[in-house]
């Protein structure tokens, strides 16, 4: 035990010395989120742990579901239901919708975020949620927000919606509705090809503050997804945090037994083996996709901080 610490502490300090002076810090993230209903408690726990060591804490929420009470070293993102509409009153703001044909079709619609105006009712949405969190968050936090259903976007798609964001804001910004000094940005949610397209070609105004990929899962070799493999080269390469987002009711594998083929489960064990992987900064797990709760959250590596905004290095 003597002997390993150390070599830990050996291994350390040559870390520190083989870094040139100015380089920024590597430092853990914590991912406390829940769009549906308040944040379990287990999650918030962690989040003021976290921060209370001085890592990097992200509170990842529906605000119409209340927003725990918010303390410095905490950062807050609001979510959108983005290229969907709820029906009724919502869906009634935009040109047209149409049936979203899966589970959610008895709640919300699809709208096209390609049509201009379809997308300044969603921008417009943006800007609100980006004011209102620059009322309610600590001075130092960022803000940012997270569009939800951008998946059938491609890579000029989504640099039309969040440049427009971007672009709002800081007319906002100019006219003293938010604060000049506030950082704020966007969240990546899923379609991780497309965001790696408008990345590399410098489409977007800024890289987006994370990614989250949901309904990952691990295949009998331990090897991830795809997509939460291009999720992870988005995170090396722009040095920004990779969440996953893992289900219990997701299907990872069938195994043969007896002659047959039962499921393999999303498990948390699972969800835990992915957060050692390179370059993931941690993996949130629900029992069930239909209730996007997490009741566990695993840390993973930490991330290279850059100043705000910066590109992606290639």
């Amino acid at each position: 035990m003597r002997a390993s610490i150390k070599a830990a502490l050996t291994i350390g300090i040559l870390l520190v010395f083989a870094l040139p002076a100015g380089t920024e810090e590597l430092r853990k993230q914590y991912w406390a989120t829940s769009l549906s209903g308040a944040v379990h408690d287990t999650l918030l726990q962690g989040l003021d742990e976290a921060v209370t060591r001085g890592e990097v804490g992200w509170l990842d929420v529906d605000w119409q579901n209340g927003i725990p009470k918010m303390r410095r070293g905490i950062n807050l993102i609001l979510y959108h239901v983005g290229g969907n509409c709820y029906t009724g009153s919502d869906c009634d703001r935009f040109p047209s919708s149409e049936p979203t044909g899966d589970r959610w079709g008895k709640t919300e619609r699809m709208i096209d975020l390609t049509d201009a105006a379809a997308r300044k009712v969603v921008v417009d949405d943006l800007l609100k949620l980006a004011q209102h969190a620059d009322g309610i968050a600590p001075a130092s936090s960022i803000i940012g927000v997270h569009l939800d259903n951008v998946h059938k976007l491609d890579a000029r798609g989504l640099a039309d919606v969040f440049n427009e964001f971007l672009k709002s804001v800081k007319a906002a910004q100019d006219r003293g509705l938010i604060s000049k000094a506030r950082k704020i940005g966007y969240v990546a949610k899923n379609n991780p090809q497309a965001f790696r397209e408008a990345l590399k070609q410098s489409w977007l105004d800024a890289p987006p503050l994370y990614q989250i990929n949901e309904n990952a899962r691990l295949d009998r070799d331990g090897v991830l997804d795809p997509e939460s493999r291009i999720a992870q080269e988005v995170g090396k390469r722009c040095r920004i945090p990779v969440f996953l987002k893992t289900f219990g009711t997701d299907i990872a594998d069938t195994i043969e037994e007896n002659g047959e083929q039962p499921n393999v489960f999303v498990t948390k064990e699972m969800s835990e083996e992915m957060a050692q992987m390179p370059d993931v900064s941690g993996v949130a797990w629900s029992p069930d996709e239909a209730n996007y709760h997490p009741t566990v959250f695993f840390q993973g590596s930490p991330v290279r901080e850059v100043p705000f905004g910066s590109p992606c290095n290639e």
